[in-house]
């Protein structure tokens, strides 16, 4: 794989990581977007040695939003 497209898959997991954490702050707009900014960077940093990084936007989602539901109960 050519150095332009490990730069273009980096960019293009980092929209995709945005999208996501956006999602997150509109859909719990009781918690402040710090917090959710942090638990999308950790989860993110968690996966970031994962071999396929395509999945890693949706399980940064799954894995925030479980915590999120879990600290409401």
């Amino acid at each position: 794989m050519s150095q332009h497209t490990l730069d273009e898959l980096t960019r293009q997991s980092g929209d995709h990581l945005a999208e996501v954490e956006q999602r997150l702050v509109d859909r719990y707009q009781d918690i402040p977007a710090e917090e959710i900014h942090r638990f999308a960077e950790s989860e993110a940093g968690r996966l970031a040695e994962r071999p396929i990084q395509a999945f890693v936007p949706i399980l940064v989602e799954r894995a925030v939003r479980n915590r999120l539901d879990n600290d409401r109960t």
